[in-house]
């Protein structure tokens, strides 16, 4: 079976509805609407929800720039595109990679070790969490390497001696 890619419609439908649950969990995150589930169902802070919905609603905002006919199949914008819209695509994608690795990073450190469970052979629960901490640590150090990676690309690309004024 021969996969076709999506229509413009069927992009700017997924990109709103991701970018509509990202809104979502952001409220959530920021207190202004209730947790699902009640406060005792929530094992991170408040912010951890906003960042989760910043990545929903940056990843929408993505697929919404490339359904809307400003990106191409590869995501890369038109040559005339403005430099502000440059901007504010690689902000997105920087955005998603520091949530990332915020969130891996409180879980790594912070998170509870109950909610951690695993296989370590019959070494104990001990070993379990902290092969989930080194895991989600390894993880998240990844995403800060990346995060700091896309930064630095990004200003080269956008303001460096090669890059034209949008």
């Amino acid at each position: 079976m021969t996969k076709r890619p999506a229509t413009r419609n069927e992009m700017i439908l997924i990109g709103a509805l991701a970018a509509a649950a990202g809104l979502y969990f952001m409220l959530v995150g920021a207190g202004l609407l209730p947790v699902p589930g009640g406060p005792g169902k929530l094992h991170a802070p408040l912010w951890v929800v906003a960042c989760a919905g910043l990545i929903f609603l940056l990843a929408g905002g993505a697929v919404l720039m490339q359904g809307s006919g400003r990106a191409n199949a590869r995501g890369e914008l038109p040559a005339g595109a403005p430099l502000w819209l440059r901007i504010a695509q690689r902000l997105m994608v920087v955005g998603i990679f520091a949530c990332f690795a915020m969130i891996g990073s409180w879980i790594a450190v912070f998170g509870e070790a109950r909610q951690f469970s695993g296989s370590s052979f019959g070494l104990g629960h001990g070993i379990d969490v902290a092969i989930a901490r080194v895991a989600f640590g390894t993880g998240a150090l990844i995403c800060w390497i990346g995060t700091i990676a896309l930064l630095v690309s990004s200003a080269r690309k956008l303001f460096g001696a090669g890059s034209k004024p949008g």
